[in-house]
C-alpha cells in the first residue's frame, strides 16, 4: 500500500451552477483524499484551516491521518461555473495568509512516505523555501502549480505569471496544470501545449500533465521526449467539475507508484476524473468502477 503525504490549505466553498447554489468544504487537499482514500491508500493530511472551522475537517475520510495547521481564518472561494465546460469557471475568493512553514514539517518522518502531494491555492500558502525543503526529502513531489499564479483584484481571482518560476519547478518530479494556465505560467500563451510542457520539463519536472476539461489532457514525458494525448472520458451527469483537476492529480500519483507508463496514469487519472463528475463532492468510486468504465470505453484508449 502506497503512502502519501498530501499538503494544501482546506476551503469553504460556494459552487455556483445552473441556478443552484451549494456550499461545503472544498481544497485540493479534500478532494485528493477522497480519491486516494477510495483506492485504499495511507494518507496523511498536513492542512491549513481556519481555527473556528474545525468542523469542517469532518468531511474527510476517517482513515485520513489530519495534521491540521490553524489559521486565523479558512480560506473561502466562490466558484461560478456559466456553462458546462468545467474549466471555464469565475471564482471570487477571500484568502488569508497561513503559510505553512517549514516548522511545521519538521516533526514529519520522511522516510515513511512514498510520495507528496503539494497543492497551494495562492502564493503564500507553500511558500519557496517550504517547496525546496520538502523536494530536498527526495520523495516524488506531485505539484499542482495553480495557487502560484492565483492573486486577487478585489476578490475577483486572476491568474498572473509565475516570477522566477524555474526556481519553483526545480523543486517538481510531477507538474500539473490547466491549459488556461499553461499559457500564463510563462507568459506565452503562443506556443502549443506540447511545447509549453516539453519547456517546462526541461526546467525541472519529468513529467508534466496539461487537463483540457472535455477535451482530456495531454501528458508530457522527459524520459521518453514524447507527449501522450489522453481522452476524457464521457459522464453519465455533469454534476460537480469542483475538483476535477485535484482529483486527477490525485488518481495520476497513485497509478504512478503501481506503473511506470505516463499514459497509463493519464488514463486511469481521466476515468476517475469522468466518474468523480457524476457526484458532488469528492471521488465516491472504487477500483471496480474505475475499470467497468475503462472497458466500457476501451474504444478510446489507445
Amino acid at each position: 500500500m502506497a503512502k502519501f503525504l498530501i499538503i494544501g490549505p482546506v476551503t469553504r466553498d460556494t459552487i455556483l451552477k445552473s441556478g443552484s447554489k451549494c456550499k461545503g468544504i472544498g481544497g485540493p487537499v479534500y478532494y485528493q483524499a477522497g480519491v486516494l482514500s477510495a483506492l485504499k491508500s495511507d494518507v496523511t493530511a498536513l492542512v491549513t484551516v481556519g481555527k473556528d472551522d474545525t468542523s469542517l475537517l469532518d468531511n474527510f475520510p476517517q482513515d485520513i491521518k489530519l495534521k491540521p495547521v490553524w489559521g486565523n481564518k479558512t480560506t473561502q472561494f466562490e466558484n461560478f461555473y456559466p456553462d458546462e465546460n468545467p474549466n471555464h469557471r469565475l471564482q471570487r475568493a477571500c484568502i488569508p495568509s497561513n503559510p505553512i512553514e517549514i516548522s511545521h514539517l519538521s516533526p514529519i518522518d520522511w522516510d515513511t512516505f512514498d510520495a507528496v502531494l503539494v497543492s497551494p491555492l495562492s502564493p503564500h500558502d507553500v511558500p519557496f523555501e517550504t517547496l525546496k525543503y520538502i523536494f530536498e526529502q527526495e520523495i516524488p513531489v506531485y505539484l499542482g502549480v495553480q495557487g502560484y499564479l492565483r492573486h486577487l483584484k478585489g476578490q475577483k481571482v486572476v491568474l498572473k505569471p509565475l516570477k522566477h518560476y524555474k526556481k519553483f519547478l526545480t523543486c517538481a518530479d510531477f507538474l500539473f496544470l490547466d491549459e488556461v494556465e499553461a499559457g500564463v505560467i510563462i507568459d506565452d500563451s503562443s506556443l502549443s501545449l506540447h511545447e509549453i510542457s516539453r519547456n517546462l520539463s526541461l526546467i525541472g519536472p519529468g513529467e508534466v500533465i496539461i487537463t483540457r476539461g472535455d477535451r482530456g489532457s495531454i501528458v508530457y514525458s522527459r524520459h521518453h521526449d514524447v507527449t501522450h494525448q489522453i481522452p476524457a472520458f464521457p459522464s453519465k451527469e455533469r454534476v460537480d467539475p469542483t475538483g476535477l483537476g485535484d482529483s486527477y492529480l490525485a488518481a495520476y500519483a497513485f497509478r504512478r507508484q503501481e506503473v511506470s507508463d505516463p499514459h497509463e496514469c493519464g488514463i486511469f487519472a481521466s476515468l476517475v476524473s469522468s466518474l468523480k463528475l457524476e457526484n458532488k463532492g469528492a471521488f465516491q468510486g472504487n477500483r471496480k468502477l474505475i475499470e467497468d468504465k475503462r472497458s466500457e470505453f476501451i474504444s478510446l484508449i489507445q
